[in-house]
């Protein structure tokens, strides 16, 4: 999991044509970028909720405002990222909106920290903002324990023990094999300020973890998770009335190699959901995206997997060798369009310095997959949203 990261966002708008083009509508700086997410309050318009960090400096969280009226005026340029005022983090990561009604007001979460020496010791923050300014901070507070050397990539705001408030389920790692574990933290009576109790659900999960509710079981979430370390894809079904674990199921524990993310999504349009998931290698030949399709019995029957993509050809590095590819993002070009049709996936190709777009080809999962735009650094993550509300 190389992290060297470019230092310039791009953004890009989707022309409304059959053959979902795109067009450059320019950029603008921000060092060590990280994770950029289209975000809003409940209350607010959209702003980018842009993570940064570096081995050689703090990390911090910033907010970009105004970007829905840079995509109408079709210029980026003006953009300016403002740093939120906070304590310095170590590594914040997937940081992300915390939904309303939560803690009812606003709020962002940040799991921070990773492996690199010096940043291995991580967390969990809420920073309160201001309700009226998206610029501006209340507070900071901690709510993971003080557990050494592990750090936090992502998670899930759940009711995990049937309170009615709902509760902050993550993946931790310490970067050893069956160092992970996937752990919650008690929502507090008091809100952010109070106790936040920590509970241990199993070992497993250390770096990309997907969270949803099924209808198949009931009481209960599903966690898919992209354990790294351990080169496996799993899930784990996790009880809603009492927060333990109730049943696992190892999907792949042996072609998936450094398996870095997981999204549940019907991308051939057939009504039928697959687990898209992706790895992370120093080996171009053995990097790749695949859907995992789902047997009858999830718990009992054999997983089979089709590639989507591979042969991500890593960039040149003197020191830490570049891994790819990145986060892969399904979704629908065409939000107008109420017939199902095969998703697009936007891919974050990381090592290989490169955003990438896949074309589906048909509905038998093959794609094309071409060159958004080249950078000069990691492409770590990407985000995408309707803005001018054009349905594209």
């Amino acid at each position: 999991m190389n992290k060297t990261f470019a230092t310039v966002l791009l953004a890009a708008a989707v022309s409304a044509t059959p053959d979902v083009n795109f067009t450059s509508i320019g950029q603008f700086k921000l060092k060590n970028a990280a994770f950029p997410t289209v975000s809003e309050f409940s209350d607010s318009d959209p702003f980018l909720l842009v993570s940064s960090f570096g081995a050689l400096s703090s990390g911090a969280i910033y907010v970009v405002p105004s970007i829905t009226e840079a995509i109408v005026a079709g210029d980026a340029s003006t953009l300016k990222a403002q740093k939120l005022d906070t304590p310095k983090f170590e590594w914040p990561n997937d940081i992300k909106v915390v939904p309303h009604d939560v803690f009812n007001q606003r709020a962002i979460v940040v799991p921070d920290g990773f492996l690199v020496p010096g940043k291995t010791h991580g967390g969990v923050y809420i920073v309160a903002m201001d309700d009226s300014d998206i610029t501006k901070t209340v507070s900071t507070t901690k709510i993971s324990t003080e557990e050494k050397g592990y750090f936090y990539h992502m998670g899930e705001w759940v009711d995990l023990n049937g309170d009615g408030r709902k509760d902050f389920l993550t993946a931790r790692s310490n970067a050893k094999e069956n160092g992970g574990q996937l752990v919650w933290f008690e929502h507090p009576e008091e809100g952010i300020s109070g106790e936040w109790t920590e509970h241990v659900v199993c070992s497993g999960p250390d770096v990309g973890i997907k969270v949803l509710s099924l209808p198949q079981y009931k009481n209960e979430v599903v966690v898919f998770a992209a354990e790294f370390f351990n080169e496996k894809v799993s899930f784990y079904r996790v009880s809603t009335e009492t927060g333990e674990l109730v049943d696992y199921r190892i999907i792949d524990e042996t072609e998936i190699l450094s398996a870095y993310s997981v999204t549940y999504a019907d991308i051939n349009g057939d009504g039928v959901e697959e687990l898209i998931v992706n790895n992370h290698e120093t080996d171009n030949s053995t990097n790749g995206i695949w859907a995992y399709h789902f047997p009858t019995d999830w718990m009992t029957g054999d997983y089979s997997r089709t590639t989507l993509a591979s042969g991500f050809k890593n960039k040149w590095s003197l020191t830490v060798p570049n891994m790819a590819p990145g986060f892969p993002y399904p979704f629908y070009p065409n939000l107008a369009e109420t017939e199902r049709t095969p998703a697009h996936i936007l891919v974050a190709g990381d090592g290989d310095h490169t955003a990438h777009i896949m074309t589906p080809l048909d509905d038998e999962f093959n794609y094309d997959l071409d060159t958004l735009k080249e950078m000069k650094g990691t492409v770590g993550a990407l985000t995408f949203a309707d803005l001018d509300n054009n349905s594209w």
